[in-house]
């Protein structure tokens, strides 16, 4: 058999497969490119994303999670024997959060106050955050408690939200206290 032509070519394999696979090849796309859009797109929308969030809620989550380390190392300490406290102090750009091990400075943390906005409780005074206008001082006992605390906890509030609360107990958590 001779062709003549593609037209007679198209016409002999009309009724054969191949044409058919032919034809739904180029009428669309495959599923894998369709994948590969959309983890493009999500890849474009997540950067996209933490550039229009700003860095404040980047800097409170760093400073949440740095001061309840901080809380439970302190803590720990508390129980091996140690003589140990914690304070909080605003210096004006700053605020300071410091581990006190028998008197000497061990550990500190400095977060600037332009970038989160930390505030707290008073000791035993309630739930409440104002403004941190002098030094906060929280002594663990050798069983790891607050020794001057009330019933509620002690708060650490970033951004206006009540972010930690460290229990009577010495026990840091995130969330507000209850």
């Amino acid at each position: 058999m001779v062709f003549g032509c593609v037209e007679d070519l198209k016409i002999a394999l009309a009724g054969t497969s191949i044409l058919s696979k032919w034809k739904a090849r180029v009428a669309g796309f495959s599923i894998v490119e369709l994948i590969a859009v959309l983890v493009v797109i999500g890849l474009i929308v997540s950067v996209a994303s933490s550039r229009l969030a700003g860095g404040s809620f980047y800097d409170a989550l760093v400073a949440k999670d740095a001061t309840l380390l901080m809380i439970k190392r302190t803590q720990q300490i508390a129980l091996s024997g140690e003589n140990v406290s914690f304070a909080i102090v605003a210096d004006g750009t700053n605020v300071i959060f410091s581990q006190i091990i028998s008197g000497a400075v061990s550990t500190t943390s400095s977060f600037p106050s332009n970038e989160v906005a930390i505030t707290a409780g008073t000791v035993g005074s309630g739930t409440s955050c104002s403004s941190i206008t002098s030094t906060i001082t929280l002594n663990f006992d050798s069983a790891g408690e607050i020794e001057t605390v009330d019933d509620d906890g002690f708060p650490i509030c970033l951004n206006g939200e009540s972010s930690l609360c460290i229990s009577p107990a010495g026990f840091a958590h995130e969330g507000a206290c209850l």
